[in-house]
C-alpha cells in the first residue's frame, strides 16, 4: 500500500470506533540530530500527512519518552491543495550517554477509501547520545600519550647523555694518567765513622755531670751505641760483638751495666768504678 512507501508504517485494523476519515500518506519520527549530546536540548518531529483538509489530527499516539525529559511541544497543521500536512515539535532533553531508541508514534485513523478502521504506525528512532566531555577525554587521552612519548624520548636521551659522559670521562682519565715514576737507585749509606776517644770522653762527661743512675744510663748508651748495641740488649749479646773485642772496653761495658742496675747502697761505687775506667780509657 502507498502508506508502507511513502511513512515506512504498517497499517492493520482496529476496533470500531468514532474516527476521523483519512487517507493516510505519511507518518514519520524524526529527530534534529543524530548524535545529540547529554544536557543539550535538542528536537524529535512528527510528521504526518494527509489527503484531505483537516484542522486537527485527532487518535495520535506519542511513545512513552521514558529516557528524555520532556521540555515542551508545538504543533501546526498547514493545509494545502493535496491535502493537509501535521508537524509536531517535541523538546526533550538527554540525562545520560549511550543508545537511546524512541517507539514508533500511532495514528488510530478510518481509511477514507474502504471505510475500515486502522491503527498507522511510523518508523522507530534510534539516537546515540554523546557525553559532553567525549572530545575533551579524547583530546585528554591523546595528550597523555603524547606526554608519555616524550617522557620516554626525555628518559632515553638522559641516557645518552649519561653514557657518553662516562665515556668522555674514561677518555680523559686515560689521557690523564701519571707516567711511571722513574726508578731512582740511591746509593747506600755512608755509615757516620766517629771518634771512638770523643764517644768516650762524652761518656764520661756525662757520668761527672751527673753522678746518679741517670747519668750511668746515658753513659751506658753512648758507650753501647760505639760497638753498634741497643739499650735493650742483654750484656751478654753485646759483649758478642765484634767491636766489643777490646778488653779494656769490655770492662767499661760491665761497669756501665753495673751502675746502670747495681742497688742503691753499690751505686755510689759502682760509678765511681765506671768514672775511673773511662778516665784510664781517655788518657
Amino acid at each position: 500500500m502507498i502508506l508502507a512507501l511513502v511513512a515506512f508504517a504498517t497499517g492493520g485494523p482496529i476496533d470500531a470506533q468514532s474516527l476521523q476519515r483519512l487517507t493516510v500518506t505519511q507518518l514519520t519520527l524524526s529527530a534534529d540530530t543524530a548524535t545529540p549530546k547529554i544536557e543539550i536540548p535538542f528536537h524529535l518531529i512528527v510528521t504526518a500527512h494527509v489527503r484531505e483538509r483537516i484542522s486537527e489530527l485527532d487518535n495520535l499516539d506519542l511513545p512513552i519518552l521514558a529516557e528524555l525529559e520532556l521540555l515542551g511541544s508545538e504543533r501546526t497543521t498547514v493545509a494545502s491543495r493535496g491535502g493537509t500536512t501535521y508537524r509536531e515539535t517535541i523538546t526533550v532533553v538527554a540525562h545520560h550517554s549511550g543508545a537511546i531508541t524512541i517507539a514508533p508514534v500511532t495514528l488510530d485513523a478510518t481509511d477514507a477509501r474502504n471505510g475500515r478502521n486502522f491503527r498507522y504506525s511510523s518508523n522507530a528512532l534510534t539516537l546515540h547520545v554523546q557525553g559532553p566531555g567525549t572530545a575533551i577525554v579524547a583530546a585528554s587521552d591523546a595528550w597523555q600519550g603524547l606526554r608519555a612519548l616524550l617522557g620516554a624520548v626525555l628518559r632515553l636521551a638522559l641516557i645518552l647523555v649519561g653514557v657518553a659522559g662516562i665515556i668522555l670521562l674514561i677518555a680523559v682519565l686515560i689521557r690523564r694518567r701519571p707516567l711511571p715514576a722513574p726508578v731512582v737507585t740511591l746509593a747506600p749509606p755512608v755509615p757516620v765513622v766517629r771518634d771512638p776517644g770523643a764517644q768516650l770522653r762524652e761518656a764520661l762527661g756525662e757520668l761527672e755531670r751527673d753522678r746518679t743512675r741517670a747519668g750511668a744510663m746515658r753513659a751506658r748508651h753512648i758507650v753501647r751505641r760505639m760497638v753498634g748495641a741497643t739499650d735493650a740488649e742483654t750484656l751478654a749479646d753485646v759483649l758478642r760483638r765484634p767491636l766489643a773485642s777490646d778488653l779494656q772496653l769490655r770492662d767499661l761495658l760491665r761497669a756501665l751495666e753495673r751502675a746502670g742496675f747495681t742497688h742503691n747502697a753499690d751505686l755510689t761505687a759502682a760509678i765511681a768504678a765506671a768514672i775511673a775506667q773511662l778516665e784510664r780509657m781517655t788518657r
